[in-house]
């Protein structure tokens, strides 16, 4: 009765190895594997933008280093339509779904001219496996014309944030543009997610269910083992001695 009880003992204590091995393992051995770009990072604005200081609203503008491009108007007597400022930050930023909410709340203080309102936020999949943070949001501001015979205006505008990983640290595109061109446009700078070169590619950490499903697998596995291999070597009696 004893020795029965040794035994089962043992063959949950190997089950339970098992299980908590393959629990720590499996997420990273499985799933998706971080990998570093092949090149440096290079933005690739839409066709049509042209390269000028990087001048704008976000605190990105006064980053050393920051590049920007603008969407020259039709009329060139009027204001530019879009502003592209690309900066970059030497924190590693994840781009998973907690992380860009979480983002998308500290948003306000970016920009300084304007009171920022949350639109939406999402992880963009590219086809080399790249992650790549949109955060999107509604700016808005009252302009007072009064001293020069006009009026109080309300001017809204959109506000893009790309988020996209480098080896080291990140590279993050701030895009400007009248809301009224929202259906116009965003399409066109989403596109330059893709377009981009250089991203790497940061996987972040698996959720803690997918640790219990390879854990609850293992264990059953561990289970398997003892049950066909540790209990097949105790029901051997030997070789007998002549």
């Amino acid at each position: 009765m004893q020795l029965l009880w040794c035994r089962t003992m043992r063959d949950w204590l190997v089950a339970l190895v098992i299980g908590i091995t393959i629990a720590l393992v499996g997420p990273r051995l499985f799933g998706d594997q971080s990998k570093p770009a092949s090149e440096p990072f290079a933005y690739v604005p839409p066709d049509g933008f042209v390269a000028k200081s990087a001048v704008g609203s976000a605190k990105a503008a006064d980053t050393p280093g920051a590049k920007a491009w603008e969407l020259p108007a039709s009329d060139p007597g009027k204001l530019p339509t879009a502003l592209i400022v690309v900066h970059h930050t030497a924190v590693n930023m994840q781009v998973d779904e907690p992380s860009l909410g979480k983002m998308s709340q500290e948003m306000a203080p970016v920009f300084e001219d304007c009171t920022w309102e949350h639109s939406r936020h999402e992880m963009h999949m590219r086809s080399d496996g790249a992650r790549v943070g949109l955060i999107e949001g509604d700016c808005w501001a009252e302009i007072d014309l009064t001293a020069v015979g006009g009026e109080k205006k309300r001017v809204e505008t959109k506000k893009l944030q790309l988020i996209f990983p480098e080896n080291e640290g990140s590279s993050i595109a701030t895009i400007s543009f009248p809301k009224e061109q929202a259906a116009k446009l965003e399409p066109v700078f989403e596109a330059t997610m893709d377009r981009a070169k250089g991203v790497a590619t940061r996987v972040p950490m698996p959720p803690i269910w997918e640790y219990g499903a390879f854990g609850v697998a293992g264990l059953v596995l561990g289970r398997l083992f003892a049950a066909l291999v540790l209990k097949k070597k105790d029901d051997d009696p030997g070789p007998k001695s002549s």
